[in-house]
């Protein structure tokens, strides 16, 4: 379990001690969270970086740029951090037990079948495909990378892809779940 995966499970042993209970694997449960947590914590990071005004002249025998430039990283990180983990792990007890609440999300959230129906749309009408940040949306609406959505649109059967992606499609349910019940 990494850094992420533990503090998510001493901030749920403190804060919804009830809802950790429930769990039926914890170790599982919190490094996979953990685990998704550290991808979405590394990506947002990256891009955060990527998205800064260039402020420093990028000079190698520079220690000044070196530092700011690492000091930027660092707070790149942190941000990423906050952001990710406020969605992926700070929760609290809700008012029903967590199957419970995890049921009704999956009665009355959109299922897999929409992804189907939306890459056969993209694949009868190719000039409806989103743009790079449209797709960059959906692929973090849904929890799941960007790759993940174009590969389903090149599918021969896009029914197909998403059964062969089942695990992936399952972590992504319960980063949506767990978005949602906090």
């Amino acid at each position: 379990m990494n850094k992420y995966g533990a503090q998510a499970m001493r901030h749920w042993k403190t804060h919804a001690p009830e809802r950790f209970q429930s769990l039926d694997d914890p170790a599982r449960f919190f490094t996979e969270l953990g685990q998704q947590a550290q991808g979405q914590i590394t990506e947002l990071a990256r891009q955060i970086e990527a998205n800064r005004p260039l402020l420093l002249a990028k000079t190698s025998s520079s220690r000044e740029t070196y530092l700011k430039d690492m000091a930027h990283r660092m707070t790149a990180l942190r941000i990423a951090e906050e952001v990710v983990m406020q969605q992926l792990a700070w929760v609290s007890d809700p008012s029903l037990p967590l199957d419970e609440a995890r049921q009704e999300w999956n009665q009355t959230t959109p299922n897999d079948e929409n992804l189907i129906m939306w890459a056969e749309r993209m694949q009868d009408a190719p000039d409806l495909m989103p743009s790079t940040v449209d797709l960059e949306q959906k692929a973090k609406d849904w929890a799941v990378p960007t790759w993940f959505l174009e590969g389903l649109v090149e599918a021969e059967i896009p029914r197909r892809y998403l059964e062969e992606h089942q695990s992936l499609l399952a972590e992504a349910a319960t980063i949506r779940f767990l978005r949602e019940v906090h």
